[in-house]
């Protein structure tokens, strides 16, 4: 397999995650802003998921040439809806394709208490194996889902990334493991990344969420092994979101 465009040095990345909207999860109102902060802050980034109009606003505006680009297939799971597990396509691996993106995105969450969860394993084996015949890459972002949210203990960090990594996903995009900053966050990290054999990156999550600035979060994770980091709000909801990403930058490829 050809390395893709936009990977940066030494195979290390980072992307711009930017299809919280179409999930239903707030990020910035008015559409024109958004992509400003969008445009900012990929100019510093490897590449951008995004879902599809976005995606091709982004392109229009000429700001990804060389980016790897993935488009977000299933947004179905309203975040807080009763019907956030049915995470259905809302675009396919053959218009990713033919519109001319690198690859596809794909979130995968793996509810133990879930009856209808073999549904959502078994999309992830259609979208793969979509992908390789179409040679796009598959961005696959594996959670597992306890108690109506996103889990971030590091066993089912692992169990995630394991279960996406062994039924064929190439690069994967996992939660950052709860555990207390520096050396057990980065030995949390570490383990995650050897439990599979794929490029492993790593999920800012929100601005207003986060506990610490999001370079101390992407140092310890570097620390760990990552391959890099996928971003969205933590930047794009900065008042300077080129230079976030900027900083962020200069962490992922150790400038």
């Amino acid at each position: 397999m050809t390395t893709p465009a936009g990977t940066g040095p030494g195979g290390r990345l980072l992307v711009l995650a930017a299809d919280h909207r179409a999930r239903g999860v707030p990020t910035i109102e008015r559409y024109d802003d958004y992509l400003r902060a969008l445009t900012a802050a990929v100019a510093h980034c490897d590449g951008v998921l995004a879902t599809a109009q976005p995606l091709v606003d982004l392109a229009g505006s000429g700001c990804l040439g060389g980016r790897r680009t993935y488009l977000s297939l299933n947004r179905t799971g309203l975040a807080g809806s009763a019907f956030e597990l049915d995470d259905r396509l809302v675009a396919t691996v053959t218009r990713a394709a033919a519109d001319g993106w690198t690859g596809v995105k794909l979130m995968t969450r793996i509810a133990p208490d879930d009856p209808g969860g073999a549904a959502a394993l078994e999309l992830l084996g259609r979208v793969l194996e979509e992908a390789h015949a179409l040679s796009l890459e598959a961005l696959v972002e594996p959670v597992v889902w306890r108690d109506g949210r996103l889990s971030r203990a590091v066993d089912d960090v692992v169990l995630g990334a394991v279960v996406a990594h062994d039924l064929g996903a190439p690069l994967l995009k996992v939660p950052v493991p709860d555990e207390p900053p520096g050396d057990d966050r980065s030995a949390a990290v570490g383990r995650v990344v050897a439990s599979v054999g794929v490029p492993v990156l790593f999920l800012g999550g929100p601005r207003q969420g986060l506990a610490e600035p999001i370079e101390d979060l992407a140092r310890d994770v570097m620390t760990g092994g990552a391959a890099g980091l996928a971003v969205g709000r933590a930047v794009i909801e900065d008042p300077d979101p080129g230079a976030v990403a900027r900083r962020l930058a200069g962490i992922v490829h150790g400038r």
